[in-house]
């Protein structure tokens, strides 16, 4: 698994790329779902790194700070997991 350091990195790396119109067809970082819309300004900013996800998921963040409740670690977002599925234990 990778560290929340490293995970951001890759989060933002994303985010650069959406900035630039290159990401498109990507699902959301964040659940993995295919519920990014087209136009970037249309899905939610991430309250944890620089990068856009779904609403659904800018949703999620928003109640869990509202609640008080710990955000999901950056380290276990569906495009983080993603790519540590491919290693071999």
């Amino acid at each position: 698994m990778r560290t929340i350091e490293q995970a951001k990195q890759i989060l933002e790396e994303l985010g650069r790329m959406q900035e630039k119109g290159l990401a498109a067809g990507i699902p959301c970082p964040r659940c993995g779902y295919p519920r990014m819309r087209h136009r970037l300004v249309e899905n939610s900013l991430s309250r944890r790194a620089d990068v856009h996800i779904c609403n659904v998921c800018g949703m999620d963040e928003a109640l869990r700070d509202m609640a008080g409740s710990p955000p999901l670690p950056l380290n276990e977002w569906g495009m983080v997991c993603g790519f540590d599925g491919d290693k071999e234990e």
